[in-house]
């Protein structure tokens, strides 16, 4: 009992000794003066909140402009996928998604939430970093509608800077609203708040985006589900919700899993509100996200989408939906007009061709469902510095929001033949290395059926030749499926896979068959228009590509780039520039005099400084074409979405089908891009080539051609100019040699020097006397591909030289007279 007392007398004595009421004292001027000290600090953005007209707040956006990049309008852009709903047309269900996981206190706080500041200041001084934001619906209202993201950006400014700036203009946002509603309220405090509340929450609720250019509920529930707000369940309300945290990440059409572990937290969160009971999270958590998409078309082309998501990327997507931005875009209208009326005129004319059996473009109805009928797409790119000048993803936007440059991919076919040949360079090959050209197995293709010939489709031509022996330079430029896959079979699969990898074309590595020499595998068209802007580039391909180059504001500021310069070009080193080289010079064949020759005859001039392939896939499912200059590198394809490997038809080459279009938007890009002559980096040397052997040429190398319509017989050389990469060995001639130790004169050098030494004409005969079965014939070392012997037709055998560009005169050889027999004097035998 005394303990007691005395417990108690000691808890009296404490309240009432001075030092505690001093200490108290001094915690309160303490806090007087820092209040005071932050209040002054906060002086500064409470200054700028106060600029914000609040009659923005929840204004319609404006419409924004699209430019190409010489300020030519090209289209317009504005947030179709909206739609306002009264509050009470909008489920309860959803509304309480929304509270339970953005603002739980919403009713009962005037704009910022001060328990949860606290809160949330605590949770990142225990975690060391910021994870609790402590926003509110009407902050996040007043960030959308003054894009205070952006401002941030612009004014340097920190996260807490800005959401003390938010917090400050959501003050305001609430006081202006009950302000609204005080003739509707008089004296009611209480009811105008509320009211107020609830004005805020429907402005914000058909606002906000919730995803995949979806703004608002109902535009969410018709995009996601098809069906309208009042029908949607719970479930399904907290999946839409769940995108709030992060609209792009979390959309369930762009990721399902990352959506359903969202909508999860959302629902566990309504349950611990006690919105639902335990057992229906339980049983929802349980459940997959089921979609219905039934999206509402946003824009009118592939293009507006692809700028429109970048635009978001770069502005925001809150700042985005409010409109009023001129957007200035990499695109050359010219080039992109060009690929979009070719590509409808060129698919028509392939459609309205005999013997061609699929769905017509022409007969597509709604209720079809994803098109089956002839697409197509094309991207044309700037090289130098990664930006897009035409972009077309499909045939009709309208039909199918599918994007092929996007998210498609086909085989490549025999537009994939450089990367076998770019292998074969750096591994010990050359363009002057031999490969058989001839008929091929199927069993040894590994594509098709187990037995018969595989056929020679690259060449594009309905009858091929088969030539035999050719150098790989030939085999590449005239597209030889045989020769290609010798050679990918020498230097070893892996090897072409590995390298095929290192140019960005991402291949299966399960099982690698010989196949994939062909160009069996499907492929990306950025990742085709990468990999082809190694050879003009000298090396190296782009790795990136982007759309815009500018955006204004409604005020005509410029709001991207924010420091003056662009994004700069992101590239990477793929092989070295003596081999880019010489895939180069024989991609120019191909154009030149190659399996493209012919048809390359509309291509303007200065666009044969460049080079390209075309690409078919066995069995004529699809039709690529692939090519550059040394500025621009542009790809087409032409094909069908679903992957059954049927053929487009009978001959659906790619020169055919998807050259043309190449064309006409390669003709357009010019002169605005035009491109300068790829020389010859100081790695490679131009030698003399015997086109027979492969090997270094003699004077013997020749060949006899007799004209199937004159009869007259020719004798051209069979040298050429290759280009080989310094220090590579190569023999001298074996086919020409005449019966020498071609091994030997190939391993000395001193032998290998005289070979290139000017042959002299002998100017009187060493050797007197007649040759009537010509068992002595003109050898001349010829030196130039134009020089040839030829036979006239009264019969005067005449030699034509020109040595290293000087013409010599004519040797004028007389026939030699008719040879006779003198008659014998056979005698009579003398007995004795």
């Amino acid at each position: 009992m005394m303990y007691g007392t005395r417990n108690k007398r000691a808890r009296r004595r404490f309240f009432k000794r001075k030092g505690f009421w001093l200490f108290c004292l001094s915690c309160l001027i303490a806090c007087g003066f820092a209040a005071r000290f932050g209040d002054r600090k906060l002086d500064p953005y409470r200054e700028i909140a106060m600029e914000y007209n609040l009659k923005r707040v929840g204004e319609k956006e404006e419409m924004s402009f699209i430019h190409d990049r010489g300020g030519v309008e090209i289209g317009t852009m504005f947030v179709e996928n909206r739609f306002s709903l009264p509050l009470e047309e909008i489920p309860p269900v959803f509304v309480d998604a929304v509270l339970a996981q953005e603002d739980q206190r919403f009713y009962a706080h005037d704009g910022v939430d001060w328990v949860g500041v606290v809160r949330a200041a605590w949770l990142n001084f225990q975690s060391g970093s910021i994870t609790q934001g402590a926003g509110t619906i009407t902050m996040q209202l007043a960030r959308k509608s003054f894009d205070l993201l952006g401002e941030a950006r612009r004014r340097e400014w920190t996260g807490y800077e800005r959401k003390v700036v938010e917090a400050f203009v959501a003050l305001r946002i609430e006081e202006h609203f009950q302000r609204k509603l005080e003739s509707e309220y008089p004296g009611d405090q209480g009811a105008r708040k509320k009211a107020a509340k609830e004005d805020i929450l429907e402005m914000y609720l058909n606002l906000v985006p919730f995803g995949s250019g979806f703004y608002g509920v109902r535009s969410a529930s018709l995009g996601y589900f098809g069906k309208e707000p009042k029908d949607l369940t719970i479930s399904e309300s907290a999946s839409i919700v769940a995108c709030l945290k992060n609209p792009k990440r979390i959309s369930p059409l762009n990721n399902l899993d990352e959506n359903k572990k969202n909508r999860d937290m959302v629902i566990s969160r309504m349950a611990l509100e006690g919105m639902i009971s335990r057992s229906d999270r339980d049983k929802m958590i349980s459940g997959p996200v089921v979609l219905n998409p039934n999206p509402i078309r946003r824009g009118k082309t592939f293009l507006y989408e692809i700028v429109a998501e970048q635009a978001r990327d770069l502005v925001g997507e809150e700042a985005l939906s409010r409109g009023g931005y001129t957007i200035r875009t990499t695109i050359d209208a010219s080039v992109q007009w060009a690929a979009e009326q070719k590509m409808a005129s060129q698919l028509l004319q392939v459609e309205n061709q005999e013997g061609y059996k699929h769905p017509r473009y022409s007969g597509y109805k709604k209720s079809d469902g994803p098109p089956k009928y002839l697409q197509g797409a094309t991207l044309m790119i700037d090289h130098e510095n990664g930006e897009v000048i035409a972009h077309v993803g499909g045939r009709n936007f309208a039909h199918s929001q599918y994007d092929f440059i996007e998210n498609g991919s086909r085989p490549l076919g025999t537009a994939f033949f450089p990367f076998v040949y770019a292998t074969g360079f750096e591994r010990g090959k050359h363009p002057a290395t031999m490969l058989t050209d001839e008929q091929m197995d199927l069993r040894k293709l590994q594509v098709g059926g187990l037995e018969g010939v595989a056929g020679e489709w690259g060449m594009e031509v309905s009858n091929p030749a088969y030539e035999g022996e050719i150098t790989s330079r030939r085999a590449l430029a005239m597209s030889k499926i045989a020769a290609t896959v010798e050679l990918g079979q020498k230097i070893g699969l892996s090897n072409v896979h590995a390298v095929s990898e290192n140019f960005g074309l991402r291949l299966p590595s399960e099982k690698l068959l010989n196949r994939m020499i062909v160009g069996f595998d499907n492929v990306s068209m950025p990742d085709v228009v990468s990999a082809y802007s190694t050879f003009p580039r000298g090396g190296s391909r782009i790795t990136a590509r982007h759309y815009i180059l500018e955006i204004r504001d409604v005020e005509g500021k410029i709001v991207y780039p924010l420091n003056g310069n662009g994004p700069a070009l992101e590239s990477q080193e793929v092989c070295s520039d003596a081999v880019a080289f010489q895939v180069h010079s024989v991609l120019n064949d191909v154009m030149r005099k190659g399996n493209l020759a012919e048809s390359s005859k509309g291509l303007k001039s200065s666009l044969l400084l460049g080079g390209g392939k075309s690409g078919t896939p066995y069995g004529l499912t699809d039709a690529w074409m692939v090519g550059y200059n040394s500025r621009i590198t542009c790809a087409v394809w032409v094909g069908f979405y679903e992957g059954d490997r049927q053929a487009i038809h009978e001959t659906a080459f790619a020169k055919n089908l998807a050259y043309p279009i190449w064309e006409d938007m390669m003709n357009a890009s010019q002169p605005a891009f035009v491109g300068l002559e790829i020389l010859p980096p100081d790695s490679v040397e131009k030698v003399s080539i015997c086109r027979v052997s492969g090997m270094r040429p003699t004077r013997y190398c020749n060949e006899s051609l007799v004209d199937p319509v004159t009869g007259k017989i020719s004798f051209p050389t069979t040298s050429y100019k290759e280009f080989l990469q310094k220090g590579e060995e190569i023999g001298i001639c074996a086919i020409h040699g005449g019966g020498i130790d071609i091994e030997a004169l190939a391993n000395q050098a001193q032998v290998r020097d005289t070979i290139n030494a000017i042959p002299i004409k002998a100017q009187v005969p060493l050797l007197l006397g007649f040759d009537p079965y010509n068992s002595e014939t003109p050898t001349l070392g010829i030196k130039d591909s134009s020089a040839e012997a030829w036979i006239s037709e009264d019969e005067v055998l005449i030699v034509e030289d020109r040595v290293r560009g000087e013409l010599e005169a004519a040797l004028r050889l007389p026939k030699p007279p008719r040879f006779e027999l003198p008659p014998l004097d056979f005698e009579t035998p003398n007995n004795n």
